[in-house]
């Protein structure tokens, strides 16, 4: 005796549906359960009036921490190649720095079907602080301008060190084989004395 399994358009069987709906309305019934217990609680939390005020001592000390903290921006300017870039002025409206005149001629001047794809290759290899005048994408901000701060890293001495490298690898690539290195011997009769 086969028991058939009756599904539905999409090849769910109705018995994983009927739980699935069952779950989703027990769900929905607690929900309703716990907002009907706590909703004196909620709506006086809603419409609870904050007077909250900062007193004048906490004030003053906050003036004179951002008061200290600007004086010592002058004395302490910061490092002349994270200044940013300076933006053309025709280009306010502008996200994308111009394209060179070289690359612009692969998408308009060509005549191949593939001259666009050609302009996107090109346009690709170049970084993205070179085609934009600040991070567009948040995505953008991890590595922008790192090639300016990464001129100053110095390795740590107690980092990892290459040793195999070093001492396995031939830095002159591959010699040739010493004086002393012979062919081995094959198999032969003049090799086999028990002829």
């Amino acid at each position: 005796m086969e028991q058939s399994h009756k599904t539905s358009m999409r090849g769910i069987p109705l018995s994983q549906q009927r739980l699935w709906k069952y779950s989703i309305e027990k769900e929905d019934k607690l929900r309703l359960k716990w907002f009907k217990k706590n909703e004196a609680r909620l709506d006086e939390i809603a419409n609870k009036v904050h007077l909250r005020q900062v007193p004048d001592e906490v004030k003053e000390e906050m003036k004179e921490r951002m008061l200290n903290y600007f004086e010592d921006q002058d004395k302490h300017p910061p490092p002349p190649e994270l200044e940013p870039s300076i933006i053309d002025e025709n280009a306010i409206h502008s996200i994308m720095r111009p394209v060179d005149k070289k690359t612009r001629d692969l998408l308009y001047a060509s005549t191949r079907p593939d001259g666009r794809l050609t302009y996107l290759h090109e346009r690709y290899k170049v970084i993205p602080e070179q085609r934009y005048y600040f991070p567009e994408t948040t995505n953008f901000q991890y590595g922008w301008n790192m090639w300016e701060v990464i001129k100053n890293i110095r390795g740590s001495p107690f980092a990892r060190q290459q040793v195999i490298k070093e001492s396995f690898y031939r830095r002159r690539g591959v010699e040739k084989d010493p004086e002393w290195y012979r062919e081995p011997a094959r198999l032969s009769p003049q090799v086999c004395g028990c002829i």
